[in-house]
């Protein structure tokens, strides 16, 4: 039996990954225990403990490990204290599936990276678009169509004015454009000037070929994140889990051909992969594999996304 922790019990962790443990535990019984969850604030982690079933409470997540000797962490931290908690829970030796992003900038990021490289520790960060169940079934049934020749992207949302949400939030379509043509050979960012947030359209071009663009339009009046695939005589689109109406779109030779939606019911931890991903790290480390992305996969990613909020015009990569 694995013994998992969850460090952080604020309103992300309630949302997604202590629902999403708790159903792993309740869909596979005896293959993980959930031995404590950690918080500072520590009427939070008891809250957490009567909700989801973690067995001990903490304030002090050191103290935990100590105690109660996890065999992996899940880590919901403050974005200014990733790196900081990560970087102890490697040294640790402890597997660890991360929030996003990886740092509150590029050296952070590959400060980080390093430190995965040098201990060898198995690591996962929590980039969920790339579970989504919508995105999955548009990237497997476009990928038995064809090669890709174009993918798109826009990130859609209503008076998000934080500076950061390029690199924290954006960070996702970036990420998932990644999962879906491959490595990004070198890229354009064109920032739109004018307005209260910063607006951005990109240019990339994949290392295998495809073309593919992403708008990034944080305070646009809604909330909407979209993808498309496009090859030779079809099209997939994408609305994903974060949408109020996920779905995915096919075409085949001017026909559609595919047309799902998920049940309205449907609880967004699952809709919007954060269950899936939650398999994906838990039945890694049982079968003693390591668990995917790690940092140092989505570390592209985030200097993409990093060049874009220094304002810069243009930089290669690859």
């Amino acid at each position: 039996m694995l013994k998992l922790a969850l460090i952080g019990a604020g309103s992300h962790s309630r949302s997604n990954h202590a629902p999403s443990l708790a159903r792993y535990a309740k869909d596979h019984p005896g293959a993980i225990e959930l031995c404590a969850v950690c918080d500072l604030y520590v009427e939070k982690a008891r809250s957490f403990q009567r909700e989801f079933g973690f067995r001990e409470v903490y304030h002090d997540f050191e103290a935990m490990i100590a105690q109660e000797r996890p065999d992996a962490c899940v880590c919901v931290m403050p974005v200014h204290r990733i790196v900081e908690v990560g970087t102890r829970l490697l040294e640790l030796g402890l597997p660890v599936l991360l929030e996003k992003p990886p740092g509150v900038n590029i050296a952070e990021t590959r400060r980080l990276t390093e430190v995965a490289r040098r201990t060898g520790t198995p690591n996962m960060v929590s980039a969920n678009r790339r579970f989504d169940p919508c995105l999955r079934r548009g990237i497997e049934w476009a990928s038995a169509q064809g090669p890709f020749r174009v993918v798109r992207a826009a990130m859609m949302r209503d008076r998000r004015r934080e500076p950061e949400f390029m690199w924290s939030t954006a960070f996702h379509c970036v990420d998932a454009l990644r999962e879906i043509a491959g490595e990004v050979a070198h890229f354009e960012v064109l920032p739109m000037h004018g307005g209260h947030a910063s607006w951005f359209h990109l240019n990339l071009e994949f290392e295998d070929g495809a073309s593919g663009s992403l708008d990034v339009l944080p305070t646009c009046g809604c909330t909407e994140e979209k993808y498309e695939i496009m090859g030779d005589d079809f099209r997939a689109e994408i609305y994903v889990g974060s949408c109020p109406h996920p779905m995915v779109r096919c075409w085949r030779e001017g026909e559609i051909v595919v047309e799902e939606r998920l049940p309205d019911d449907q609880p967004g931890f699952i809709r919007g992969g954060a269950y899936a991903e939650t398999e994906a790290f838990v039945n890694a480390l049982l079968e003693g594999r390591s668990p995917r992305p790690s940092v140092e996969d989505v570390l592209p990613s985030a200097e993409i996304c990093f060049t874009c909020s220094r304002g810069e015009r243009r930089e290669k990569t690859g």
